[in-house]
């Protein structure tokens, strides 16, 4: 079966640690068991995502995801066919920005501070796609 990789954005309702730690922890649940691999990012209350894996389980993921009531702000930024997959390690990779990290880039401030009326203008998913690796590298895999 071909592979599909899912780009989006989203807002949380709530930045509490502990509604940040749940998202992840199902995350990497609902993953495993539908072997989705992929990566999330987190910064001033926005979520960067990629998912990974057989289209049916990437789009029924996607839409469990548009339905959850934590976010809201949903934006699809791509959905491709890909011969690999660049996530391969994780169920769900995590990273929570820093203040440093954050915001040091362009880019940074187009993904999680930009008005989600305007994010299909201003974020590419080939650079959304880069952040995520490039984030994704030096991440301890615990799965």
């Amino acid at each position: 079966m071909p592979l599909i990789q899912l780009i989006y954005t989203s807002c949380l309702v709530s930045s509490a640690p502990e509604v940040i730690a749940e998202i992840h922890q199902t995350a990497k649940l609902i993953n495993k068991s539908r072997n989705i691999t992929g990566m999330l990012l987190y910064a001033n209350g926005g979520i960067l995502q990629v998912l990974e894996g057989d289209e049916a389980d990437v789009s029924k993921t996607y839409l469990s995801i548009e339905a959850d009531k934590r976010h809201t702000d949903i934006f699809l930024l791509s959905k491709n066919k890909i011969s690999a997959r660049n996530f391969a390690a994780w169920d769900m990779g995590f990273r929570q920005l820093t203040d440093t990290e954050y915001g040091d880039t362009l880019l940074d401030a187009d993904i999680f501070k930009a008005d989600r009326n305007e994010i299909e203008n201003r974020v590419k998913p080939g650079a959304a796609l880069a952040m995520l690796v490039l984030f994704g590298h030096g991440i301890e895999v615990i799965n």
